[in-house]
């Protein structure tokens, strides 16, 4: 990967330049606390700014509906906190020491983030989930802990590493079912038609109309033969960790797609925004994924647009 990445820079002319990709890191212990596990200031300012109509009373029902958690789990906070954008995520323990990740957030689609993830953990692609339950206010999860964790963020992927990311991906396209979520079709085509000013990577704005404009017909295209499947959505590096001798998938963002598309949202990552790479390396997993190549080639564009 390395060397794909130095090949595409020595292009030069083809592609992007080497601008880093967008990096949400997984969450990793801010620090130890009291087993009281408080809402970290930034999260509860963030939460407020984004959905002020719900968070006052998300913040304010925290602390119980943790605990109620907690007590239908048979587990104990144990006061580690964990990074995230607008989402309360704590750790807790059973009594034999196993480690669960507790995870409450007030986004009205975090009910769609959860089903696709409970539907994720029973074909195994993502960790066990023991907890599924939505409140007035916000909706919880509790999940297994990733031992150790590591991101492909963090971890330069290896060669092995990519052939079990198109095994899982295989699973993906040969799950006949898929959870009532959004289709991520519309979802999409907003970002292109307005893209939304704060929700951007940091290393790159909005691309020129005429290229949204042009990705709007990919999409329509890719669109219009597309079959409502299982789709992680959001399959960027930060997303797939290693734990216990395999590769795990996190964090989906809840709408039904294709394969094809995680393809290309993992491909362009990687590949840090270059376009020729990205495409060749989506291709390459798609073949091996049995997912059809041109498809993940397609989706690389739109994906790229749309600045996901």
């Amino acid at each position: 990967m390395h060397r794909l990445r130095q090949a595409a820079r020595a292009r030069g002319g083809s592609g992007r330049r080497g601008r880093p990709g967008r990096r949400r890191r997984h969450a990793h212990p801010r620090h130890r606390t009291t087993p009281v596990t408080p809402l970290h200031p930034d999260i509860a300012r963030a939460a407020h700014a984004r959905w002020p109509d719900r968070a006052p009373a998300w913040t304010e029902s925290l602390p119980v509906e943790l605990a109620e958690a907690c007590a239908a789990l048979s587990v104990t906070p144990t006061g580690v906190r964990f990074s995230a954008r607008s989402a309360h995520v704590v750790e807790a323990t059973t009594s034999a020491g196993a480690r669960l990740i507790l995870r409450s957030s007030p986004d009205p689609d975090a009910v769609h983030q959860a089903a696709v993830l409970n539907q994720l953990a029973r074909v195994g692609l993502a960790p066990t989930v023991h907890l599924l339950r939505n409140t007035a206010t916000s909706t919880w999860t509790a999940m297994d802990a990733v031992e150790p964790g590591t991101s492909l963020a963090e971890q330069e992927p290896r060669p092995r590493d990519l052939a079990n990311v198109a095994t899982m991906l295989r699973t993906l396209v040969d799950e006949g079912s898929a959870p009532p979520v959004p289709s991520i079709a519309p979802w999409l085509r907003v970002r292109l038609t307005d893209p939304p000013a704060d929700d951007q990577p940091p290393h790159r704005g909005p691309e020129p109309a005429a290229v949204r404009e042009a990705a709007i017909v990919t999409l329509d295209e890719l669109a219009a033969d597309m079959l409502a499947g299982l789709c992680h959505a959001d399959l960027s590096p930060p997303n797939v960790l290693h734990g216990r001798g395999r590769l795990w998938f996190i964090d989906p963002r809840g709408m039904n797609g294709e394969a094809a598309y995680d393809i290309a949202v993992l491909a362009l990552k990687l590949s840090d925004d270059h376009l020729d790479t990205a495409r060749a390396l989506a291709r390459s997993i798609a073949l091996s994924s049995g997912t059809d190549p041109d498809r993940a080639d397609a989706w690389v564009t739109v994906v790229d647009a749309a600045t996901v």
